[in-house]
């Protein structure tokens, strides 16, 4: 187990992160998520697939066998993720999620707090989500030997949740990074998992972080800072970061995003993608598989500019 998912595990309460820590290696190597849901037992995801898990670490498709989370226990998780200080993650708890030092992702759900008809927090903590994340080394070689080393312009990531789009930005970063000047815009911190300005993982040479950054933000300082051959950021979701790609695409920036989807026609159905793949800056896009082995490519496919 390596010092970052042993810090990872630190944040669970002491009966959770006991059971957790008892996994056996071959499952803890395959561990992508961990799930706490408040008077249920406690989930684990291996391999692409949800089981419960036992006080022993042994993996059960039986949840009267598994761990019963209590309140306190999902409470005291909770506290633990804020750092003990709630209040200072209020922004976080709006989006509905916490990056943590490293780069996992804790998703929140619970009750809404409204203040002047506007979402401003959460109460009562019902289920956290610990997606972890890996670094698999070359999972984007024959992405980029197919494709972007051939000057066939931007790509985009697609799949559907836990296929490894995250995985695959990460290793694009390293492997074009190595050689070229790439500006990833880590708006929630996952793909490098910086801490105190430094990347907990190899994402290339010539890689600049700008970490935190909203998309739309990032794009423009990076090519106004950086001078950047390749710009590299995770989903892409609202007009305005459209907009900021758009803008950066022309003045002649390779672009390479992720998107979720299930397929190709999933793509063309998201009205925010749209402009960019017309507009020429997305000519390829690579479909990942299910999440039994994150990062592995089903198709390689020209996307159709009108």
């Amino acid at each position: 187990m390596t010092d970052v998912w042993t810090r990872y595990f630190s944040y669970l309460s002491p009966r959770l992160r006991s059971a957790v820590q008892s996994m056996q290696q071959a499952d803890t190597d395959r561990l992508q998520e961990i799930r706490i849901r408040s008077g249920r037992p406690l989930a684990v995801t291996v391999n692409g697939k949800e089981y419960f898990l036992m006080i022993s670490g042994n993996l059960t498709a039986y949840p009267d066998q598994a761990v019963k989370v209590t309140k306190p226990e999902i409470e005291e998780t909770f506290r633990s993720v804020c750092e003990y200080s709630v209040y200072s993650f209020s922004k976080e708890l709006r989006d509905g999620y916490i990056t943590l030092r490293g780069g996992a992702r804790v998703g929140i759900s619970g009750t809404a707090v409204y203040e002047n008809g506007r979402l401003s927090g959460m109460r009562d903590i019902s289920s956290l989500c610990f997606r972890l994340p890996r670094q698999v080394i070359n999972c984007a070689a024959r992405l980029v030997r197919e494709t972007i080393m051939k000057g066939s312009g931007g790509m985009l990531i697609a799949g559907k949740a836990g296929s490894g789009k995250t995985t695959m930005l990460r290793d694009m970063c390293r492997i074009l990074g190595s050689s070229s000047r790439v500006s990833l815009i880590d708006t929630r911190g996952e793909i490098a998992g910086v801490l105190h300005g430094i990347p907990q993982y190899d994402i290339g040479t010539h890689t600049d972080i700008f970490d935190g950054f909203p998309r739309s933000d990032g794009a423009v300082m990076a090519l106004r800072a950086m001078t950047p051959e390749y710009i590299i950021c995770d989903e892409i979701s609202t007009y305005d970061e459209a907009n900021a790609l758009l803008q950066v695409f022309g003045c002649g920036v390779n672009i390479i995003a992720s998107a979720h989807a299930g397929s190709l026609d999933d793509l063309m159905k998201r009205k925010t993608l749209r402009p960019l793949i017309n507009a020429g800056v997305f000519l390829n896009a690579a479909l990942l598989g299910d999440g039994t082995k994150p990062g592995r490519v089903v198709s390689i496919q020209r996307m159709n500019v009108v």
